[in-house]
């Protein structure tokens, strides 16, 4: 009887060791419960690495002036973390702008931006970095290679970037006329609607295109309404903000 009981008692015991593992079976314990975790997706390039648009700068609506360039570098790393690399730059007779942009692998937001713009013969190089968030940018400017200010800005919202934002568009899946979109800049916030898709005309060709424009109209923007959402014409890039740049070619060809 003695015997029965013990061996009750240890069974008892033994089953007040059991746990649940991971994989619904029953098992000896005490331990943790295991969970799977899924590794990290690691970011991915976008189909535009490479891709090289050259522009003409148009000023008064058929007058050129001179000649533009945006391109793709890719994914490089800066301050730990993986970043879209947009290289552009703008050359006509009162105006040379270079800008380099990095911006998060979703083009959503940068992280360090470097501009060299002169103007009328005056030169001006700015430098801006933003916080983890994008919420705080730090900008250093100099003019004539003499430190002329340095600003601190802090916003409720993430800051944007206008060459970051012409690739976020063309990525977005969901692009569609009537479709808008919320945007802060270190230096101003609007509104950007895509108002209409109609047929363009640029030295590159004739487009059906999606016309995008900031309120207040600031900054216009033409996309060809296809799979490449090509940048056909922009208006408000390039410093002065009256030019506007009209695509002459682009490498891939179209035809690829």
């Amino acid at each position: 009887m003695k015997r029965a009981l013990w061996v009750l008692m240890a069974a008892v015991a033994a089953a007040g060791t059991m746990v649940i593992m991971s994989n619904g079976q029953h098992g000896p314990g005490p331990g943790p419960v295991s969970t799977p975790v899924k590794a990290a997706v690691p970011p991915q390039e976008s189909v535009f690495k490479g891709e090289v648009i050259t522009f003409g700068v148009y000023s008064g609506g058929v007058f050129k002036v001179g000649s533009g360039r945006l391109e793709l570098k890719g994914l490089i790393e800066e301050r730990g973390e993986v970043c879209q690399h947009v290289d552009f730059k703008a050359e006509s007779l009162s105006v040379n702008d270079r800008e380099v942009v990095l911006g998060r692998h979703d083009f959503s937001s940068p992280v360090r931006v470097v501009r060299d713009v002169r103007v009328f013969g005056r030169d001006e190089d700015i430098v801006e970095r933003y916080s983890a968030d994008a919420h705080h940018v730090d900008i250093d400017k100099k003019v004539e290679g003499r430190k002329a200010e340095s600003i601190v800005i802090d916003s409720q919202k993430p800051l944007g970037n206008v060459l970051l934002l012409i690739y976020r568009l063309r990525e977005d899946p969901d692009l569609s006329v009537g479709k808008t979109y919320d945007i802060d800049l270190p230096t101003a916030s609007f509104k950007l609607s895509v108002v209409e898709k109609k047929p363009i005309k640029v030295p590159l060709g004739r487009f059906e295109a999606f016309y995008v424009e900031s309120m207040p109209k600031k900054y216009r923007i033409w996309l060809a309404a296809d799979s490449r959402r090509l940048p056909l014409k922009i208006q408000g890039l390039v410093a002065g903000g009256m030019a506007y740049l009209a695509a002459i070619s682009v490498n891939p060809p179209l035809s690829e």
